[in-house]
């Protein structure tokens, strides 16, 4: 299924767009656009889709967008079978990453909500948001331009340095990842990202870090806290979700443009790790159209 690319008026100059939506229920279909997004959800629930993460979703929820990154909020059915006005209600933030100029990020002291937008990629879930969180938000509507550039400094650079988020999408849907610059496990990361249809072996990459299998495999899990099959697992997962959202390959193609090479254990790792098979899965979004 193809994202709707969503065009966000630009209202001016300082790249932010913030508004309160109260609606029966979130209309928004499954979409995408070039502007970073924070999401309040006040009232309502349901289910989200963000790239390649699917869960339930409700009151006091935040989430950090990426820009480009798909999203969908749908509510549960009883929201579209009897509408109640005003029965959804959230609290939007739409901004350009360069919402305070190009060069504001670059500065050593916002260098944590320089990578925290970055990482945004992979959407952002903010772990038990604190009341003093969700009050700037709150209040964000209430101020003047100038007055909200300072106040969406203040609530990234909150999010950042608390580090009480989870990312939601896989490392290989969103095709990025910050490992604190080191320059080793960097190196792993490009080489899998870009090579992970082949048939890579663990000790040809211990190789490329010039260390033996045993101690790479010590050194990637003390780094990562993964081990390195399940990272590479998680990128071709990664990978083929976004080919089953395409909805044009079976789910034996998916498997072998994935790197996997037996569709029966793509499929047995596909439900362990996103809790769907894959044909489920698809069905999933394919139901938002």
């Amino acid at each position: 299924m193809k994202a709707l690319h969503l065009k966000v008026p630009a209202y001016s100059q300082f790249y932010i767009d913030a508004r309160r939506e109260q609606v029966s229920y979130f209309a928004n279909p499954w979409h995408f656009h070039d502007e970073l997004e924070i999401t309040f959800v006040i009232k309502s629930e349901g289910t989200k889709f963000i790239g390649d993460h699917i869960s339930e979703f409700k009151p006091g929820e935040i989430i950090l967008l990426g820009s480009r990154l798909p999203h969908y909020w749908r509510n549960h059915n009883s929201y579209y079978e009897q509408p109640m006005t005003g029965a959804a209600e959230a609290i939007i933030i739409r901004f350009n990453q360069d919402y305070a100029g190009t060069e504001f990020l670059k500065i050593p002291p916002m260098k944590p909500v320089f990578d925290l937008l970055n990482n945004a990629r992979r959407g952002i879930h903010i772990r038990k948001p604190h009341r003093d969180l969700q009050q700037k938000l709150t209040g964000f509507l209430t101020l003047d331009e100038s007055q909200k550039t300072i106040a969406l400094t203040d609530i990234l650079l909150s999010i950042a340095t608390q580090k009480s988020y989870d990312y939601l999408c896989s490392i290989g849907y969103a095709h990025q990842y910050k490992s604190n610059d080191i320059e080793k496990i960097d190196a792993v990361y490009n080489y899998v990202l870009n090579n992970f249809k082949a048939d890579l072996s663990l000790d040809d990459i211990a190789l490329r870090c010039n260390m033996n299998t045993a101690a790479f495999c010590r050194y990637f899990k003390r780094k990562t806290g993964k081990t390195f099959v399940d990272f590479m697992n998680e990128i071709r997962l990664g990978n083929a979700a976004k080919l089953l959202l395409k909805g044009d390959l079976t789910i034996a193609q998916v498997a072998f443009e994935s790197g996997f090479n037996n569709p029966s254990y793509f499929n047995r790792l596909f439900k362990r790790l996103k809790g769907l098979t894959p044909t489920h899965y698809q069905s999933q979004y394919l139901q938002t159209k």
